[in-house]
């Protein structure tokens, strides 16, 4: 009996694919459900956030791109405000959020592509100081991303830095 080389390739698939699909089905069903924790508890929740909400306040004051528009802003309740829509995004089930969508809080502010970007970074660096994990900080970066077009007016051009 004369075998060919093509006949074996596609036993051989045959086998695999035979193999894969009897590891795809289990006789038992996995009773084993893993519920993920949200990214609010991920990053260790309250406490942590708040902490992480004043080291954003403090490096927004220190950022010479943004410090000038949160110069005349009431400290205690922009981090409030702050604090409730970073645990609110990140799936706190225990904080609610209390202000405006943020199309309606940045509408006529103005807000240049640099502003935004530099405030995306001082969110990064505070969670950074408190070693917050990349996979969170890249989630915070998401959520941060998702809102861009509703902060950033597009029609203003940053080209650079003056001081």
């Amino acid at each position: 009996m004369k075998i060919t080389i093509l006949k074996i390739i596609n036993l051989t698939l045959l086998l695999l694919i035979t193999l894969f699909l009897t590891s795809c089905s289990s006789e038992t069903p996995d009773t084993s459900v893993s519920v993920e924790r949200s990214l609010y508890e991920r990053i260790g929740g309250r406490e942590k956030v708040k902490a992480i909400v004043e080291d954003i306040w403090n490096n927004h004051a220190k950022n010479p791109i943004v410090k000038d528009r949160f110069a005349a802003s009431d400290p205690a309740y922009v981090k409030k405000r702050v604090f409730e829509i970073f645990a609110a995004a990140t799936g706190a089930t225990d904080v609610e959020y209390k202000g405006m969508d943020m199309k309606t809080a940045h509408k006529g502010m103005n807000i240049s592509e640099m502003e935004f970007n530099a405030v995306v970074d001082d969110v990064l660096a505070a969670c950074e100081m408190h070693k917050v994990a990349q996979r969170e900080r890249d989630e915070v970066l998401a959520i941060l991303w998702s809102v861009r077009k509703d902060i950033v007016n597009s029609h203003i051009i940053t080209d650079t830095l003056v001081n």
